[in-house]
């Protein structure tokens, strides 16, 4: 079981860092990440695919570069022609807030969404509950609501957000997927993980799937894995990967363009 994050929020790539990392890329990837309009998009995107490729590299023994990837229908990536050590590979990317998460596995179906804990501006914790009303059941919104502070309501949200991205981007079908067929029954996080949380689907509890639940740095990152078993060797957390170790080879892309028109867009929004 591999888990990855990496911290974008204060990545602030040099000109030769950004050019290496692209020319780890496709073209198609390159043009994809120079789409979005910040900067802090454009860094996501680009963590997730290096952590993806240097996850199928570490597995096989070939160059991060070399992979053919596309998208299925619903815009999962997938290895085109994968060799032998990679054919069974379940992979799952996710960003948000300051991080970019990544989780596979040979032996599990593997989802993995990341969230930072926080209140969308001008917005009361109520009020932002209200436009989410039909993500939860009854007993799950009993569980949200559960705190005194609005703090602890917004952390147990989280909580069930999470668990439920990642359960559908396992399972392959994202948010089309009735989020109400889906009721989660939280175990308790201690020192920041928790392992022990249970899925019902349309009321019936499934122990096949398994829940990794890391709460660090004010985010949640949640990995749901089909048809496995915890390990001791699965037991580790995630690591917090830095760009040495997404990033092996020396040579820039020689396009210094791609990192000008990365480095006039804003941050954010």
């Amino acid at each position: 079981m591999i888990r990855h994050i990496f911290k974008t929020s204060t990545w602030n790539p040099t000109e030769r860092e950004w050019l290496r990392a692209a020319n780890t890329l496709s073209e198609p990837e390159r043009e994809r990440i120079s789409q979005f309009m910040y900067k802090r998009d454009a860094k996501q995107s680009m963590a997730g695919r290096l952590m993806m490729r240097s996850c199928f590299a570490q597995l096989s023994g070939e160059t991060p570069e070399s992979f053919h990837l596309s998208r299925d229908e619903s815009g999962k990536p997938y290895i085109v022609d994968p060799s032998p050590s990679l054919s069974s590979l379940s992979f799952n990317v996710s960003h948000a807030g300051d991080y970019a998460a990544f989780a596979a596995s040979t032996t599990a179906k593997i989802g993995v969404d990341v969230m930072k804990v926080e209140l969308r501006r001008n917005t009361s914790v109520q009020q932002f509950f209200s436009h989410m009303k039909r993500q939860f059941t009854d007993f799950e919104w009993q569980k949200i609501r559960s705190p005194a502070t609005d703090r602890g309501k917004l952390v147990n949200f989280y909580r069930h957000w999470c668990l439920k991205e990642s359960y559908v981007k396992a399972i392959g079908t994202g948010l089309k997927f009735g989020l109400q067929r889906i009721q989660f029954d939280l175990g308790d996080l201690e020192n920041g993980i928790c392992r022990s949380t249970t899925v019902s689907v349309d009321g019936v509890l499934n122990l096949n799937w398994k829940f990794e639940e890391i709460f660090q740095d004010n985010h949640f990152v949640t990995i749901a894995m089909g048809n496995v078993e915890f390990s001791p060797e699965d037991r580790a957390s995630v690591k917090l990967l830095n760009f040495s170790d997404l990033v092996v080879s020396e040579d820039p892309l020689s396009d210094k363009f791609y990192f000008a028109s990365f480095d006039e867009k804003k941050e954010l929004p």
